[in-house]
């Protein structure tokens, strides 16, 4: 692990297995996805980055960077933690990878998702026009091809390594962005 503050958090985690993870790089269709199923499912869903900003007051998206990954994912652990007492499963959205202020791919801090209470990943995917096209709709700006690709890449990686560390199911779902998108999802849950 490399943050001993979560580490000694996870120890403290009353309910183990409770987060149903959703994740995706940007433009993926979390959001929508977990909206979806949280309906479907009667299960209550959240967005790490919204936990975050709850939290310490900034504003993620186009313009700003995320200041302080460590202090963040400590921050959302802690967050998830509480929501995992409240609720017998949650479903969350989130990434395992994000672009710095310069585009490019950063892994977020490995050490957090123990203390997640994860009992299942599911990845979503989407061809990488389909990505960049949902990002220029929704910040108004244009990534290039390569980082986007490289950030894909990186977060499959990482979401494979997170899943055999966590010893949980993994689930990649290239995403149609269609109604069959979150009736497939729901299948896997149920």
């Amino acid at each position: 692990m490399d943050n001993p503050e979560i580490e000694a958090m996870d120890k403290s985690i009353a309910v183990k297995g409770s987060t149903i993870f959703i994740a995706g790089v940007y433009g993926t269709g979390k959001s929508t996805m977990c909206s979806v199923l949280s309906e479907m499912l009667h299960i209550p869903a959240f967005s790490a980055g919204d936990l975050i900003s709850a939290t310490n007051g900034e504003q993620y998206g186009v313009n700003k960077a995320v200041s302080d990954k460590n202090k963040n994912q400590i921050l959302l652990a802690e967050r998830v933690r509480q929501l995992t007492q409240e609720n017998q499963k949650i479903i969350l959205a989130g990434h395992f990878c994000i672009f710095n202020a310069d585009n490019e791919v950063e892994v977020l801090p490995e050490s957090v998702y123990p203390a997640l209470n994860i009992s299942r990943i599911i990845l979503l995917e989407a061809d990488i026009q389909t990505i960049i096209s949902n990002l220029r709709r929704r910040d108004g700006k244009n990534y290039p091809v390569k980082s986007v690709s490289a950030l894909i890449e990186k977060e499959r990686e990482q979401s494979k390594q997170i899943a055999e560390q966590l010893n949980c199911p993994l689930n990649i779902y290239q995403m149609t962005f269609t109604d069959k998108d979150p009736e497939y999802v729901a299948s896997l849950l149920r």
